[in-house]
């Protein structure tokens, strides 16, 4: 994730957000950082813990978990830096239409039995926005990253066939993490 921070700190790559993500991000954003917070206190009250039992049997030395006390602050502070370069994306006006179709013909992302709107707003913003780049000219990879694998991936973990026939014509990749991302993108 770092690599691909500092990529769109830098101008290396310009990393697009759906408006749709940014909601939600705000939306969730202080929960998570709350939980993140909670489960690192954990952590080091356990540590500690382990640190007491096994000093009563004679062992030298502590483990020390003091550099990730800030831990959340720090990780907050990278993301920040980059949501500043994130260039955020309103859907067209015929995308939430065609996020309606998807979701009526359980076509992935959708799913059954699952409130898939969000999910395919979100997909139909970036295809619009990568059709718009290759359509204005844009010749460099586009990647689609989300981590929400069992939206767009098999089960055997191959993209899903309705997820490829809307990528290929715009020769966007998907990629389930960040990590893949990066490789896509050649940094």
């Amino acid at each position: 994730m770092l690599r691909l921070i500092e990529g769109s700190v830098s101008g290396q790559v310009n990393c697009l957000i759906a408006e749709q993500v940014h909601f939600e991000f705000v939306e969730h954003d202080r929960r998570v950082q709350e939980e993140a917070s909670k489960n690192l206190v954990a952590l080091l009250k356990q540590v500690a813990r382990v640190n007491e039992i096994v000093s009563i049997y004679g062992a030298v030395g502590e483990i020390d978990l003091s550099h990730i006390e800030d831990h959340v602050t720090r990780a907050r502070a990278h993301l920040q830096e980059w949501i500043e370069t994130l260039h955020q994306v309103v859907p067209e006006s015929e995308a939430s239409a065609r996020a309606f179709a998807r979701m009526r013909g359980n076509r992935a992302p959708a799913r059954r039995g699952k409130d898939s709107s969000k999910d395919c707003l979100i997909f139909e913003t970036y295809l619009g926005a990568g059709r718009a780049l290759r359509e204005a000219g844009m010749t460099a990879p586009i990647v689609f990253l989300s981590s929400n694998t069992s939206e767009y991936l098999t089960e055997s973990r191959v993209l899903k066939a309705e997820i490829a026939e809307d990528l290929d014509p715009i020769s966007m990749l998907y990629a389930p993490s960040a990590g893949a991302a990066v490789r896509a993108l050649g940094l």
